[in-house]
């Protein structure tokens, strides 16, 4: 199984400064450092020091051999690195006291990928190779198109998010490893569980890793949910995070590692890299993962509750089976018996599991009633209920008005009644 980045390669212009500036602000720079950077160069990195062989595609200018040397020096094959006439590709980065930062990059050489350099490069790869893709280049669709029909993983990590993204189709992509941020702008949902609920109802064979900054990550394939929650490090330069986490994912992948282990790996990789500052040069070996991963803690305000881990999972199976949730298919979703789940569902969440899903559809339909023109009638269906006079009654219980009133009431008052 080979990997393929298709990536972008920037020269990155990193400036400390006291807070990240404002519109119309102007505030004095501490330092100024130059490092090679961009998410594709970064990600291959992260990949070959996660002690895997990636082969890095993409275009730099004349002014690039710094880039070039960064990711040999990595063990980064750039036999299908092309220089083009167009300067490379280039960074500004605010980082502030706190470790936050704020970018804008130039697309410089990242925008000179031809599709017949594409098929040149595709080429050499096959069914079941890995390719990874990024929001820093041009071209992408056309290389998500040739890769799904070579019956390639494709892996993408849609940052920096924009309007380039909704060209691709991702009923041909394999993973989407993304941010909250971006979860939201590809799913229209704010909550994690609804995120991913929401990528999946429109892409049922996406598998998904939602990163939450310090509170760690998710993933979801159909099957199987897990959590793993942010390490407990100091934050000096947050800049390459995300293209650690994605890098040592990628790597995981391609020995077969378990979700599960992979996004231990791959969180604790990240918190190391937050701890150094710079983007390429903070991504850390292998080595130095698997030396201290046993001695890193991890941050008490997420993953660490049992309970709060199986109110997710049970969150997660109902937005997704909302229409058909059941005892027994929950049951099965989270591998236990049915009695034993029902036991559960009532220590977490103080309810029976009928009452807990008849909260969470009467939550469903006052959003379909204060958020589109719907009818009562198919608001209730669209929730899963065939008797309508139930439903009515379980959400006057909920809610102390019918249906019909909640929407004039909202309506009128202009509010959002809770």
């Amino acid at each position: 199984m080979k990997i393929v980045n298709f990536g972008s390669c920037n020269i990155d212009y990193v400036y400390k400064l006291h807070h990240i500036v404002a519109v119309g602000e102007t505030e004095h720079s501490e330092r100024r450092d130059v490092f090679p950077g961009g998410k594709g160069l970064n990600q291959s990195i992260a990949i070959a020091r996660a002690g895997a062989k990636v082969y890095h595609a993409g275009c730099i200018g004349v002014d690039g051999e710094l880039l070039l040397h960064t990711m040999q020096e990595s063990g980064v094959d750039i036999g299908f690195v092309k220089q083009v006439k167009e300067p490379s590709g280039h960074a500004i980065i605010q980082v502030s006291e706190k470790g936050e930062n704020s970018i804008f990059i130039h697309s410089g050489a990242n925008g000179c990928l031809t599709e017949e350099f594409i098929d040149r490069v595709l080429e050499h790869f096959e069914k079941g190779d890995l390719l990874l893709l990024q929001n820093e280049i041009n071209n992408i669709q056309y290389i998500v198109d040739k890769a799904y029909e070579k019956g390639m993983v494709t892996i993408i990590n849609p940052s920096p998010i924009d309007e380039n993204i909704e060209k691709i189709d991702f009923g041909k992509i394999s993973y989407a490893v993304l941010n909250e941020i971006e979860g939201e702008y590809l799913s229209g949902c704010k909550e994690p569980a609804k995120i991913i609920s929401g990528l999946r109802k429109k892409y049922p064979a996406l598998r998904v890793v939602l990163t939450l900054g310090d509170k760690g990550c998710m993933y979801h394939d159909g099957e199987k949910l897990y959590f793993h929650p942010a390490y407990d490090v100091p934050v000096v330069d947050s800049t390459a995070a995300g293209d650690t986490f994605m890098g040592y994912f990628i790597a995981g992948l391609s020995k077969n590692t378990e979700a599960g282990e992979n996004l231990r790996y791959s969180c604790a990789a990240s918190g190391l890299a937050v701890s150094k500052k710079g983007a390429a040069p903070s991504i850390p070996y292998v080595d130095e993962v698997c030396g201290r991963i046993e001695a890193l803690k991890t941050k008490e305000n997420f993953g660490t509750n049992p309970e709060e881990e199986l109110r997710k999972k049970i969150d997660l199976y109902i937005e997704e089976n909302m229409q058909g949730a059941s005892l027994s298919g929950l049951a099965g979703y989270l591998g236990y018996t049915s009695v034993y789940t029902g036991h559960i569902i009532k220590k977490i969440t103080k309810k029976s599991f009928a009452s807990y899903v008849q909260e969470k559809r009467c939550s469903l339909a006052a959003k379909l009633l204060r958020e589109t023109d719907l009818p009562v009638c198919a608001v209730i269906h669209r929730i899963g209920y065939s008797n309508e006079s139930f439903f009515r009654e379980k959400f006057k219980e909920l809610y102390g008005v019918t249906p019909l009133n909640y929407r004039k009431t909202i309506k009128t008052t202009g509010g959002e009644k809770q």
